[in-house]
């Protein structure tokens, strides 16, 4: 009967090591992907120069807001990959429009690299996209990684700065920079680039300073800022009219939402990937430690019937 309790304890050992071991190597690195079925909305507000088409004019601090809705496409994701739409509508304080864009993106749902397929698109546009767009990878290093940026439509290396406290996280700050770059073109009265003219081709240049912060472990975006500049340059290269000059923050609201996100995946990686399969390494530890002390105990029990054996009777 010991001997028997010896081989169950043995067992069970080996089976709480290979389920250690499979939760820590097999399951956490197949459980950390981006879910397909995503919605979040993000506002991040800021002051700053625009140009009113209506009065031809620029205005100063002028309050602003970037509203950005993001929504997954489930039907058109699978099992390696995912597909977001995304929409980011630039107002000021009342309400009025400045800027409106949209972006289709695919990408992969472990690395956040891009994909080329599903009818990827910018503004309606067919634009094959590079790098990452709205999440970083999860296990996030203190490296640069590729970051797309959609006004430019190129992707550009997102350095690591620094690290810091967030919502109660340790984040790494990326920033990447973006031009100035040439966008498009725009016609206007000539006398708003410097020229004679009564209307001109103006060249429309667009740079971005952005800065991410983000929680490593499930690559969520927990902070982001975007210092973006648009203007027209005139006949000579040199900037004419300012456009829109803004410098744009994730508010508290989005921050504390996001910070949410990435604690909610540390958590569940944490359990899965961590506590679990310590509390299994642990009884593995104890059933072989029992499984040692009863096969040691059934070895003196034999080794004493043995040594009966061989002891002279008394006559």
């Amino acid at each position: 009967m010991r001997r028997a309790a010896v081989y169950v304890l043995v067992g069970l050992a080996v089976f709480m090591l290979a389920i250690a071991a499979s939760l820590r190597f097999y399951v956490v690195p197949n459980l950390l992907v981006t879910p397909l079925d995503q919605f979040a909305e993000s506002f991040a507000p800021g002051t700053g120069t625009v140009f009113d088409p209506a009065a031809l004019a620029e205005r100063s601090d002028v309050d602003m807001v970037a509203h950005r809705t993001l929504r997954g496409d489930v039907a058109a994701s699978s099992k390696e990959h995912g597909v977001w739409d995304e929409s980011v509508v630039l107002a000021d304080g009342q309400g009025k429009l400045i800027n409106a864009t949209t972006d289709r993106v695919a990408w992969d749902r472990k690395t956040g690299m891009a994909i080329n397929c599903c009818d990827e698109n910018v503004d309606g546009v067919p634009t094959k996209h590079r790098g990452l767009s709205y999440k970083f990878p999860f296990g996030s290093e203190k490296t640069s990684y590729p970051f797309f940026d959609t006004t430019a439509k190129v992707a550009r290396p997102m350095k690591y700065q620094d690290s810091e406290t967030i919502q109660g996280l340790t984040v790494y700050r990326y920033q990447m920079q973006v031009g100035p770059v040439q966008i498009g073109e725009l016609e206007v009265p000539g006398d708003l680039v410097g020229s004679d003219e009564p209307a001109v081709t103006a060249p429309r240049f667009y740079d971005n300073t952005r800065t991410v912060w983000v929680e490593p472990l499930s690559g969520v975006i927990v902070k982001g800022q975007e210092k973006q500049h648009q203007v027209l340059r005139d006949a000579a290269g040199a900037d004419a009219l300012t456009l829109i000059q803004v410098t744009l923050t994730f508010d508290e609201r989005t921050q504390k939402q996001q910070g949410d996100l990435a604690k909610d995946a540390r958590s569940k990686a944490g359990l899965v990937g961590t506590w679990v399969p310590l509390i299994c390494l642990l009884l593995a530890i104890v059933f072989g430690i029992l499984a040692a002390v009863l096969a040691r105990r059934e070895n003196d029990v034999d080794e004493d019937r043995g040594s009966r054996s061989r002891d002279p009777v008394a006559v």
